[in-house]
Formats: C-alpha cells, structure tokens, sequence
C-alpha cells in the first residue's frame, strides 16, 4: 500500500514516507502514524497520506481517527478506489454495514481486478445479510485464484456461509 512513494517525494518528506515504510513492515504502527502525521503536516491535503493514515488508525483501532481522515482523503479524492476502500471498510468496523457497502462497491468499481477489496465486499454483504451474494462473490474470488493478503479469511468465511 504505502511502498513506491519515495519517487513521488521529491519535496525532502521522503524520509518520512520511507520511516513509515519501515514502520508498517515492522509492524510498527505508532510509529508509522509518527510519520505519517508528519507527511499530513507539510501536505494537509495529500489523499495518499490521509488514506494511510486511516488505515493506520483503523491497525490499532481507532476507528474514530480512522474514519475522520479516511472521509477526509475521500473529499479529496472521491474517484480513488484505494480510499473508498479503506473509508468502506472503517465504516464497516464501525457497523455502518449499508453505507460501508456503497463505498466498497465504489472501491470494486474503480479497481475491479483487487481481490482484497473483492473480499471486503463479500464481507459487508454478510453483514447486511446477503448471504447468498456473499457467497457468489468468495466462490468466484478464491475459484480466480488470485493471491490476496486476507485469502485465509476469505476461506474461512466462505465455509461459514456454506454451513449456515
């Protein structure tokens, strides 16, 4: 999510993108926060920024914080699939299952082939009850054979959903 930014920093911040680089790998997420803040201080309007830094939030669980800069980067950059992504999943941890749901499809419209967001989509349908649609969407993600950070969970709910 974060790697790859330090071409884009041209502006003397890339230690800090390149810290919270670090951070995130170590599984450092105070720290990457440290840093992050830090990017959002000389560039309060950069939606990359704001978005990991809610999705930072949201790794130690603040989803107040998470959801405040995640809505903020989606003001910003309200096309970005990467930020409705992220808003929709922190709306979800929230329990804001139907308004997480119309921005998880956003996310899946805008990045149709990123079967991480795929599986967040399957998630909130769950939730909102749509068991059925849930299911169509974890069966043609995981027959795909796509390789996705969250695939074990996908399995797993998966089989929850066949068993009832």
């Amino acid at each position: 999510m974060l790697t790859g930014r330090l071409k884009d920093r041209p502006d003397g911040l890339a230690m800090h993108a390149a810290l919270g680089d670090f951070y995130i790998a170590s599984k450092k997420f105070d720290q990457a926060i440290t840093e992050e803040k830090r990017l959002i201080a000389e560039h309060p309007t950069d939606p990359a920024a704001l978005n990991n830094l809610a999705w930072l939030y949201q790794q130690v669980g603040d989803l107040s914080k998470a959801r405040e800069f995640a809505e903020k980067a989606a003001t910003i950059a309200p096309n970005s699939g990467a930020i409705e992504d992220t808003l929709g999943w922190v709306l979800l941890a929230q329990g804001d299952t139907e308004k997480a749901l119309s921005h998880l499809e956003a996310a899946t419209a805008a990045m149709p082939g990123n079967p991480e967001i795929r599986y967040h989509v399957a998630v909130a349908l769950g939730r909102a009850g749509r068991a059925a649609d849930a299911r169509a969407v974890l069966e043609k993600l995981l027959g795909s054979g796509a390789s996705f950070t969250s695939k074990e969970d996908a399995q797993k709910l998966l089989d929850e959903l066949k068993r009832g």
